[in-house]
């Protein structure tokens, strides 16, 4: 009895070492793997941010951390191998704790900066071609900021083409664009403000053309603006204050027409077919104004005989060209025969009279020149 209860101890004494030995071997042979990773981590500027990595079967592997942005459009940069950081800025510390085949790898991050948001990567490097990897996420609420946009802040388009604004910004949460015009005036689309990343613009009008301002916020800090203008190129179009004018012999004269164009257009005028310019009896001036408004002003000075007739105005852009006409015409002055008048004692009769004529003759200048 005494050895079959020794032989039993035995047995039991053996397959407890081979399973001893059993589990050690399935330990030894075991693939690391990531447990734990912290979840996404929402942070301030200048607050502290804790990582932590939780590897079993850690054994002899390399573990790291590496950093990426969101949307992994650039290069990934090292933190961390190992039980050493890779970085040099004080701000970055890096825990290493281990405990029979497990460990921990707690990456601290103080003073967080706006440049600090991205993806953080713990990895096991399995050999040469592999690797085991657990991402968390950290976010960091800072202003909006708008980045350069595809095109410069002026667009220019032809009337009747289309156009696309497009303003982008980065900032958490993330901003919303919003656009307006420059006085708040109505958009090309209906309303005085509208909502989204890119502003659509059908069929530009010269109306169209202007300021217009994109705006990001997102309830931190200040809101970013920026400016773009939109110019519409459209042939020119004219217009003639005064279609018909009239002028006595000898007296000087002004004919203009006024020009909406954009480009600016090349100006000209004519007589009878033939380009006149500057010099002799005629100076021509161009006065610029608001709205792509220029004013073509040819002065004639001593109107003669020869003077009289059509003008026409002309104006070219790389969109088109148009042309307008007006007429100068003689205007008869009024011919008064002072010689039968007789003076009285004092004058004074005559003189009312004398300047009755001549605020005649003034006033006939006058009118024939505003017609």
């Amino acid at each position: 009895m005494w050895l079959l209860r020794m032989n039993l101890l035995l047995i039991i004494t053996l397959l407890s070492v081979a399973l001893t030995l059993s589990n050690a071997q399935q330990a030894s042979t075991a693939s690391p793997s990531i447990v734990f990773i912290s979840p996404e981590q929402i942070k301030d500027i200048g607050e502290q941010v804790t990582l932590n990595c939780s590897i079993a079967n850690v054994k002899n592997y390399i573990v790291g951390w590496q950093k990426s942005n969101r949307d992994r459009t650039k290069e990934s940069n090292i933190i961390s191998l190992g039980v050493q950081l890779a970085v040099t800025e004080d701000r970055f510390r890096l825990n290493f704790t281990k405990e029979n085949n497990a460990a921990n790898y707690v990456l601290e991050i103080h003073d967080i900066v706006n440049t600090d948001a991205g993806l953080y990567e713990c990895q096991i490097q399995v050999n040469s071609t592999s690797k085991i990897t657990k991402t968390v996420e950290l976010q960091v609420r800072h202003p909006p900021m708008l980045l350069e946009n595809q095109h410069t802040n002026t667009l220019t388009k032809a009337e009747g083409e289309d156009a696309q604004l497009v303003c982008r910004a980065e900032g958490y949460p993330r901003p919303t664009i919003s656009w307006r015009r420059e006085y708040n005036a109505i958009l090309p689309i209906g309303g005085q403000t509208y909502t989204g990343n890119e502003l659509r613009l059908n069929g530009l009008r010269r109306e169209d053309r202007g300021t217009y301002y994109c705006t990001a916020d997102n309830g931190v800090g200040r809101a970013d603006t920026k400016t773009i203008t939109l110019e519409v190129e459209f042939a020119p179009v004219i217009r003639v204050p005064r279609p018909k004018v009239a002028q006595a012999l000898d007296y000087d004269i002004d004919v203009e027409c006024v020009v909406q164009a954009f480009p600016a257009p090349a100006i000209s005028w004519y007589r009878d077919g033939k380009q006149i310019h500057n010099g002799g009896s005629y100076s021509i001036s161009q006065i610029g104004s608001p709205d792509d408004v220029t004013t073509s002003v040819v002065k004639i000075h001593s109107v003669a005989a020869e003077h009289y007739g059509d003008y026409v105005c002309k104006a070219t852009n790389k969109v088109g060209q148009a042309e307008a006409r007006l007429n100068l015409f003689e205007q008869n002055v009024p011919n008064i025969n002072y010689s039968g008048l007789k003076w009285t004692n004092d004058g004074t009769s005559t003189r009312k009279v004398v300047l009755g004529h001549m605020l005649i003759v003034v006033t006939t200048l006058l009118l024939a020149t505003l017609l």
